[in-house]
Formats: structure tokens, sequence, C-alpha cells
């Protein structure tokens, strides 16, 4: 049977309808969590979801980045369609310190704890976005009692790698680190059975384009920066994915 490449957290919505198809066909053993922003792309995931049962899983989330041009009231709004959904993850959400003024924060953190006692309620597990606020956002899922969380493109701190695998979270090396040092020293330092693979799709870092089609590579990356063997590496990976996809216990 064809091991299975997961992508924990890419922007679907954000790829044109042809592409996504094309990347499906390409790859007819990946799988795709699909994050969103905002009510609108919320809805698209959902709608790609039921197009590509099996191999696209929604998950809702009001990013950060919102707050600047959306109503606040609108991340209420996705909760509440999140809950009707029935979604198993929640995201992408989060605090940013990094990119966000910090007069923002407090609103942020707002947001961000009512999203993880949603996940929390709904045994979802939380897709974070957390740059310059890697720890703040490590305390509030621990306040919350969240279960399930993925630190996504994780380039924090090494040191607070090892308390947030203790609390049985995860972190995600993103396909970048084929030309981001700290990534690979991020995945350098995590253990395997806190790992998952991303590529945050279709963002642009410096000039590589990210897509879930250069998950294979990232495979391949990881592996020898872990002296494993490519297939074991990929196997130890899509059991954590399904862990968190409740595709096993």
């Amino acid at each position: 049977m064809e091991s299975i490449y997961y992508d924990m957290h890419c922007h679907l919505a954000e790829f044109a309808d042809n592409e996504i198809e094309q990347m499906m066909n390409a790859m007819p053993n990946l799988k795709v969590v699909a994050v969103s922003d905002d009510i609108r792309s919320l809805n698209r995931v959902l709608d790609l979801a039921s197009r590509y049962q099996g191999r696209v899983f929604p998950c809702a989330g009001f990013h950060p980045w919102s707050l600047k041009d959306h109503q606040l009231e609108e991340a209420w709004q996705v909760i509440r369609l999140a809950e009707r959904a029935g979604v198993i993850c929640i995201g992408e959400v989060g605090l940013d310190r990094k990119f966000m003024p910090e007069e923002t924060f407090m609103t942020q953190r707002k947001v961000f704890e009512a999203f993880a006692k949603a996940a929390r309620d709904m045994n979802a597990f939380l897709n974070i976005h957390s740059p310059g606020a890697w720890r703040d956002a490590l305390n509030v899922i621990v306040e919350v009692g969240v279960e399930d969380a993925v630190f996504h493109w994780y380039t924090g701190p090494l040191d607070l790698v090892d308390e947030i695998v203790k609390r049985g979270y995860f972190v995600s090396i993103n396909v970048a680190a084929e030309v981001q040092s700290k990534s690979k020293d991020v995945a350098k330092a995590a253990p395997l059975t806190n790992m998952v693979l991303e590529s945050d799709g279709p963002y642009n870092y410096h000039g590589l384009r990210l897509t879930p089609l250069m998950i294979p590579r990232l495979v391949k990356l990881v592996a020898e920066l872990k002296g494993v063997a490519e297939g074991e590496l990929q196997e130890v990976i899509a059991v954590n994915s399904e862990r968190l996809l409740k595709l096993r216990t």
C-alpha cells in the first residue's frame, strides 16, 4: 500500500480550482488540512472538503491578521459555523507579536482563547499561528486545557520545543526548510513523535512558492536531518497526522 503524505497546514482556499485538481491528480496519496482565515475562506474549504472527501480536511479559523480588516463579530460567526459543521481542526488561529501592533494583543488573546475553548469542547486540534508569541500561545492552550495542538511553521526558541512536546503538542516543519536554516534546526531538535509537516501554500517565501507538492521533498530532507530512512520517517509522520485528525487512536 502506498504511503500517505499529509500537508497539515495549507491555505487551499487561495489556490484556483484547476490547480487544486492538478495537485490532487498529481499526488493521489496526498491529504491536506485546509486552514481558513475568516468566514469566506471557511465556506470555501468546507466546499473543497465535500468535493475531495477523505483527502481535504476543513479547518475553521480567524487569523490574527484578519483583525486588521474584518469585524470582530466575524470571529464568533466562524466559531458558530465550525460547531455546526463539526470540523476536526480549528485554525488558523493564534497570537502574533511579530507582524501585528502590540495594542491589538489583548483582542488577539480574547479571540484565541475563544477558539481554543471551541477546540477543546469539540475535541478538535488547534492549528496555531504564533510568530513572536510562541510561549504566550502555549500558556493559553495549557490554561484552557486544549488536548491537541500543532504549532504551525514553528521557528520559535529551541528550548521551548521540549515544553511543547512534554505537554503532548506538536511542532510543524514547513517545506521552506529547503532554504530556511531555522526550520532545519527545529527539525533536528524536535522528536519525530511530536512532528508533522506542512506547506502553508500558496505562501511565497523568499521567492519560493510553497505548495503541497513539495511535501515529499520535505520528507526526504527531514529524514536526512534525523538520520532515519525516508520510509520510516514518512510512516511516523503519517501516524502523527492521523492521530490529530482522529483517523486512528
